[in-house]
């Protein structure tokens, strides 16, 4: 919908703005097409379905006949196109066309007790249709509608008293009253347009912001940690003990590389690839716990294991092979030395849960299998191979064999007993 004239000039705003208008919209019409339905009921019931009873009648069940079909067939429209100024103003012209044919009829064909139209209860529907104008949304058409109903009252005022005039119990205090309250409906309409339109702009403004924050937060917390803070609160993340795999990577050389070198220049370089690095552990379904310096430790298995955790998390060491190679190959490009780093994988038992104080904490994970995915990775460097990978990750993905190369027993420093490990080529 083209015509946003009470939010700012933001697609996403006015998107929000438009679906708020299409729900009203859907909703007018089901009441619209019940009450007409409801009302021709009624006559039928009262007064039989004869077309021969009275012309006041007869146009009568045509208006409401009308009015069901053009409802039935605006809703189907509003279903298929949704919102469109055209769609709005025709929803605003059949309400107008019912009401003032109804006041028209009875009028051009009054009862033998007629007061005048300013007197029947009938003016009340008009009084409703002017106020729904303004929760319609769009001011502007808002505004033309209740000028068009101040004039065809107006005008009906004068035919009514020009026809009627040897039966008219109403005086021109009633009328003015009628025009009064007409104007005071206007007015709450477009008091309602205006006031409406700009809490769903200020409420699609703040959705946009809380997710641009989310998604900020989203480079420091991971994004199913962040989701689980935001769903049920920080105390969901208690310590809880459960099995996960631990991956550790660090860059090898990069203490010595980092000596003499632009600071700035360092960090872009840095960012650039952890960047490349996250690809595939998010991919593979990883969460990054935190980066160190040069290193990376991420978790598969938080905040809920899946069955698989172990086969995602050896991909991802894979995929971070091919993509450190790609990224090497950009970095040639700028004229950069190319970067080596060591990754460890190992499974175990761990207490995750939020660590910290009342002012900050994180959520992280702490216990001996963390330890040995960290000397796995410190391992590399002996063996001379990209990846160790400890013989519990490789139970517990199934055993595959493909780039898998054993490396026989090594002993973990802090750690008595001996680990067997695989290379990951």
């Amino acid at each position: 919908m083209s015509d946003s004239p009470h939010g700012p000039d933001d697609a996403v705003v006015n998107d929000i703005l438009a679906d708020a208008i299409l729900r009203g919209e859907r909703s007018f019409g089901w009441v619209r097409m019940f009450a007409s339905v409801g009302a021709l009921v009624q006559i039928v019931f009262v007064f039989g379905p004869s077309w021969l009873q009275s012309e006041r009648l007869n146009i009568l069940y045509v208006v409401l006949g009308l009015t069901i079909v053009f409802s039935a067939a605006l809703l189907r429209r509003f279903q298929s196109h949704g919102i469109s100024t055209p769609l709005l103003v025709a929803s605003l012209a059949i309400d107008r066309l019912s009401i003032f044919s109804i006041l028209i009829c009875l009028m051009y064909w009054p009862a033998a007790a007629y007061p005048g139209l300013a007197r029947i209860p009938e003016i009340g529907f008009v009084f409703v249709i002017t106020v729904a104008a303004g929760l319609r949304l769009t001011g502007r058409l808002a505004a033309a509608a209740v000028i068009a109903d101040i004039v065809l009252m107006w005008i009906l005022l004068r035919v009514d008293r020009w026809l009627n005039v040897d039966q008219l119990e109403t005086t021109t205090a009633n009328e003015i009253m009628v025009m009064l309250i007409l104007a005071a409906c206007g007015g709450l309409a477009l008091s309602i347009s205006t006031r409406s339109a700009k809490l769903v702009s200020r409420g699609a403004d703040e959705a946009r912001s809380a997710e641009q924050i989310k998604q900020r937060l989203g480079a420091y917390v991971s994004t199913e940690l962040l989701d689980l803070v935001l769903a049920d609160g920080s105390d969901k993340l208690g310590g809880k003990r459960q099995t996960v795999v631990i991956l550790f990577s660090d860059l090898r050389g990069f203490t010595q590389y980092s000596e003499g070198r632009n600071p700035e220049a360092l960090v872009e370089e840095l960012n650039q690839y952890f960047e490349a690095m996250l690809g595939p552990i998010q991919d593979h379904g990883g969460v990054v716990d935190k980066f160190m310096g040069d290193a990376i430790m991420a978790v598969w298995g938080i905040p809920e294991s899946q069955p698989d955790d172990a086969l995602r998390a050896l991909r991802a060491a894979q995929g971070m092979g091919v993509a450190l190679k790609l990224h090497n190959e950009n970095r040639e490009k700028q004229g950069l030395e190319p970067l080596a780093q060591g990754i460890g994988l190992h499974v175990g038992d761990v207490v995750a849960g939020n660590i910290g104080t009342q002012v900050r904490r994180q959520y992280t994970v702490v216990g001996d299998a963390v330890n040995i995915a960290s000397r796995l990775e410190a391992l590399t460097k002996e063996h001379g191979v990209p990846v160790l990978v400890s013989q519990h990750v490789i139970d517990a993905a199934g055993r595959p064999t493909e780039g898998v190369e054993h490396r026989g027993t090594v002993t973990v420093r802090g750690r008595t007993e001996p680990v067997d490990v695989f290379s990951l080529n």
